[in-house]
């Protein structure tokens, strides 16, 4: 996690104990690239593209879910007007689309979790800046930059869980977790040397402090992360005469949702542990409070899917909260 880069940027004072850190830490997309075979490999979206028209037509079509409700209806008939091979979409928008399509969509309890996930990812890297230490030991640097790296895992996660997938969700909030792990122990070490050699699954029982379930929920990711017979019945769909594999489905979303919740509500609790009295602002923003109770967000949203699925997985993971 920390490279051996920076611990030579710490050796040549440039980051290390009594070096202020100026300016602070930015996190990067690096959209242009000047190297000759950039242009091959430009990145397809910036965006999370939440809402698709037109999958069943065979063209889909994404935007952002907040997009308004008149733009969807144009886009529809452009779609449409293809499909039927009309050459005006202003009379197809008229003919086939009506004119309060998209105007009173009830938002459901998925793409509420999805939007609470998405906009505690923003507000958890807009807090943790002012958060930086500015005078950072070697194991403070590191632990900062890797906290600041948790909230975009997590809202990759995120987006994968909305494909209704699951496999590949566990690993990354595997990842979340010993990222966090990793970086509440560098936090308090001095030794540059040790912070190098230091492992993240050898720290996940020092989370166990600050969420007695860390270890539980550690494991629960585990399981599904590495492969094997015993997991195969999660993914297998057997009828009398046909075995089929599930690729995704509606319960890995509410899984995987449920299971984005209880990860990012042991990353409030990391940051709570780590800057005391400084993170009232990054843990109210998520959890709508100042306390760990079940009033908070994460906890209501996370048993409101476990109670409308009823699936004893969800109340499984429903369990691991605190």
């Amino acid at each position: 996690m920390l490279t051996k880069q920076c611990a030579k940027l710490s050796k040549n004072n440039r980051v290390g104990v009594g070096q202020p850190l100026h300016p602070p830490i930015e996190l990067l997309t690096l959209t242009a690239d000047n190297r000759p075979w950039a242009d091959d490999f430009q990145i397809q979206s910036e965006v999370d593209l939440d809402f698709v028209i037109g999958q069943k037509m065979g063209h889909p079509v994404g935007m952002m879910r907040k997009s308004s409700p008149e733009f969807r209806r144009r886009v529809l008939a452009g779609a449409i007007s293809y499909q039927l091979q009309l050459s005006s979409i202003d009379y197809t928008l008229k003919r086939y689309v009506k004119p309060d399509q998209y105007d009173n969509e009830e938002v459901s309890l998925g793409d509420e979790v999805s939007d609470y996930l998405r906009d505690s990812a923003s507000k958890l890297m807009s807090e943790l800046r002012n958060l930086q230490a500015q005078y950072p030991s070697f194991g403070v640097f590191g632990a900062e930059i890797t906290l600041y790296r948790v909230p975009h895992s997590l809202d990759v996660a995120r987006m994968l869980s909305n494909r209704g997938l699951l496999l590949e969700v566990l690993p990354i909030l595997r990842l979340c977790l010993e990222m966090m792990a990793w970086s509440h122990t560098a936090f308090y070490m001095q030794d540059e040397e040790e912070v190098i050699a230091l492992k993240a699954p050898y720290c996940i029982s020092n989370l166990k402090d600050i969420y007695k379930a860390s270890g539980r929920i550690y494991g629960y990711l585990s399981k599904y992360t590495h492969w094997g017979h015993v997991i195969h019945g999660q993914f297998l769909d057997i009828k009398t005469e046909q075995v089929a594999v599930l690729q995704a489905s509606v319960r890995y979303r509410a899984m995987s949702l449920a299971l984005c919740l209880a990860v990012l509500d042991i990353f409030v609790e990391v940051v709570r542990k780590l800057y005391p009295g400084r993170s009232d602002a990054l843990v109210t923003g998520v959890y709508g409070g100042p306390d760990r109770n079940a009033d908070r967000k994460t906890y209501r949203l996370l048993s409101g899917i476990a109670h409308m699925t009823a699936l004893p997985d969800l109340f499984e993971i429903e369990s691991f909260l605190e």
